[in-house]
């Protein structure tokens, strides 16, 4: 390891696609948040990534030009946060990017998961060693590809006699459950914020529901809340993962869009936060602390409804002095770190033993 290079930069867009989060941390004895930045995805690109994911088919030079154009989003999220820190690139060892996650299917016979945002493009325009594709090693080696997140949230939340469920609500939900130091679980458990962004973007053009001010207003359909917990990925073994590719608008029934806004949002939070209450219970998940992060943290009514399901209050990242929306851009960093230093990572895997290995492809433009 290089110990004049201790910065790593983690570059993330996750199943939301309406920003591209860096984070740059410095890691020596503990990990460091330097800074957090956020740079937003035009509308012209949200709607193609979208168009891809929901679609069964593409078009191969449209996904071919948006690789690109994505890797070039990155690569200027990228430059921007190193301006604004006025960091010198030479103190950096490498940036860690998730990519554009547009499919991700695990439980066929030949399971992947498809990111775009050419890393080639990322690392001539920063001139950086870029890792990326870290996802794809880790079903390789037995795992699901996601969530990747859980080893980092042991690494920066663990302390002795406590147990504790680390949850992140992006686009999809997925938990940690932090008891035990050489012991990792974590498992995508439902749709996040997936559904209702999706809605409020295509039928009341807004990006989401700021604080579930319009949620907060309406009433749960118990009988589609029934229709959508009766989804077949809610009776997978755990770990598991999903995506948008389920959890997207099609699967709502077209008598329930008919409802009222109010009644629609309501019912979608009612929906994210039962799937989050099912899974701890059929986990058996005991803990002592309840700590949410990621963009889903913002939505108070959202957070008010898990907190009243559980029976438990809830709290934010940010009071452990970790922000919320920087948690998994930190956790991307972090993997790089382990990467560029040849430090395998623990993979899980269903039977409830470990696999190891490198995750991640290294990617560099200049010697």
């Amino acid at each position: 390891m290089n110990k004049s290079k201790n910065i790593y930069i983690g570059a993330m867009s996750g199943t939301s696609y309406d920003a591209i989060d860096v984070s740059i941390i410095k890691i020596e004895k503990n990990i460091t948040l330097e800074s957090f930045y956020s740079k937003q995805i035009p509308n012209s690109i949200k709607i193609k990534i979208r168009n891809m994911m929901e679609s069964e088919s593409t078009n191969l030079t449209e996904l071919g030009q948006l690789h690109k154009k994505i890797g070039l989003l990155f690569s200027q999220a990228i430059n921007e946060s190193i301006t604004k820190t006025k960091l010198t690139k030479n103190k950096i060892n490498c940036v860690a990017i998730s990519g554009q996650t547009i499919r991700h299917e695990v439980s066929n016979s030949y399971p992947f998961s498809m990111q775009i945002g050419d890393p080639n493009v990322v690392s001539s325009e920063t001139g950086l060693t870029i890792i990326s594709d870290l996802r794809n090693m880790h079903i390789s080696l037995g795992g699901e590809g996601a969530p990747l997140v859980p080893e980092f949230h042991n690494e920066i939340f663990y302390a002795p006699r406590k147990s504790k469920i680390v949850l992140n609500i992006g686009g999809i939900a997925n938990y940690s459950y932090i008891k035990n130091k050489s012991k990792i679980w974590g498992s995508d458990v439902g749709p996040g914020n997936a559904l209702m962004d999706s809605y409020c973007q295509k039928y009341l053009n807004k990006p989401f529901d700021k604080n579930g001010t319009i949620a907060s207003k309406g009433k749960a359909n118990n009988k589609e809340l029934n229709l959508l917990l009766s989804n077949k990925f809610f009776n997978q073994k755990f770990p598991k993962s999903t995506g948008k590719e389920l959890f997207n608008l099609n699967i709502l029934s077209s008598k329930f869009l008919k409802e009222s806004p109010e009644n629609i949002l309501a019912t979608l939070v009612e929906f994210t936060a039962l799937s989050i209450y099912e899974s701890i219970k059929k986990n058996k998940h005991k803990y002592d602390e309840f700590i949410i992060c990621g963009g889903g943290g913002k939505n108070k009514f959202l957070l008010e409804r898990i907190s009243a399901i559980i029976g438990n209050k809830v709290t934010l990242s940010d009071q452990y002095g970790y922000d919320s929306q920087a948690i998994e851009s930190m956790a991307f960093a972090w993997m790089g770190f382990n990467r560029i230093n040849n430090q395998a990572m623990k993979v899980q895997l269903r039977n409830g033993k470990y696999n190891k290995g490198l995750l991640g492809s290294i990617t560099q433009a200049r010697p």
